[in-house]
């Protein structure tokens, strides 16, 4: 689903809360509005499986025949000995 149109929000929120929205998304490079969105976002997800950005993003870089679990077991093996 896409959003376009953008539109002001005026929200009421505790001082000390909004300073560490403020810390929070300067540190990760973001807007206090892009994290308010992103809640929304996830707001009308149902199933409560909405994956991050990251994930999305790196969702389909394995093979689809990969057997994840035996390759995790395979690459412990091969680091600590087996």
């Amino acid at each position: 689903m896409l959003y376009k149109e953008k539109k002001k929000l005026t929200l009421r929120v505790d001082a000390r809360l909004i300073e560490k929205a403020k810390t929070y998304a300067a540190k990760h490079d973001t807007s206090v509005s892009q994290l308010i969105e992103l809640f929304f976002r996830h707001l009308d997800n149902e199933n409560g499986v909405e994956h991050t950005p990251l994930v999305r993003q790196l969702t389909g870089i394995l093979p689809p025949d990969i057997d994840v679990e035996d390759a995790y077991h395979t690459y412990l093996q091969e680091k600590y000995g087996g």
